[in-house]
């Protein structure tokens, strides 16, 4: 199941504008042997799948299924605590996926993709990164602020590039936001910097 999964978002990558770098890079990779491990956020995707029709669009629905297909699967996982500053109730309805990376469940030197969640209403706050990234958005809709523009409100099938270091967070309005997070670049494990949170 996962196959199908990973074999989607190429498919979507190849179709994008601005991925075909990576949909290139996303074939022919070892698969690790992990244990799945399943979050609260899960639900939340299984919910948003059954109303994929008004979430996702057409180019990002076969993605979405694929997902939920291979739920079982997969390790959910979090990068954050609360110790980092975030609620309860925050990291419930939070929750994302290592795909592919060098340590992910397809190895890759090269990339990071992950699959991330984040419930209606949240905010992840202000944050950075080595790596360059560009998210393409799967399902729900959301508003991306990034340092040096204006904030863009995003919906299935559009796409917020972030150069290396630029300081970005996203308000899941109206959310929840299901979204493929594509890496190239240094430092593809380190945790983001989140800067100051008070």
């Amino acid at each position: 199941m996962p196959a199908r999964l990973l074999n989607e978002l190429t498919q979507l990558a190849a179709r994008t504008e601005g991925l075909a770098w990576f949909a290139a890079r996303m074939q022919g990779l070892p698969m690790l042997e992990m244990q799945p491990y399943r979050l609260p956020v899960c639900k939340g995707i299984e919910e948003l799948a059954y109303t994929s029709g008004r979430q996702a669009s057409e180019a990002t629905a076969p993605a979405v299924a694929a997902l939920v297909s291979a739920l079982p699967r997969l390790r959910w996982q979090q990068t954050y605590t609360e110790a980092d500053g975030f609620s309860r109730d925050w990291l419930d309805n939070y929750g994302w996926i290592n795909l592919i990376s060098p340590e992910g469940l397809y190895q890759s030197d090269e990339i990071r993709l992950s699959i991330g969640y984040w419930g209606a209403g949240q905010q992840y706050g202000e944050h950075s990164h080595a790596p360059e990234e560009t998210y393409l958005i799967l399902a729900g809709k959301a508003r991306f602020h990034s340092e040096g523009r204006p904030a863009q409100d995003a919906g299935p099938g559009d796409t917020i590039h972030h150069a290396p270091h630029q300081k970005h967070a996203i308000d899941m309005v109206p959310g929840p936001l299901l979204a493929a997070a594509f890496w190239r670049g240094d430092a593809l494990l380190e945790k983001s910097d989140l800067g100051s949170r008070t």
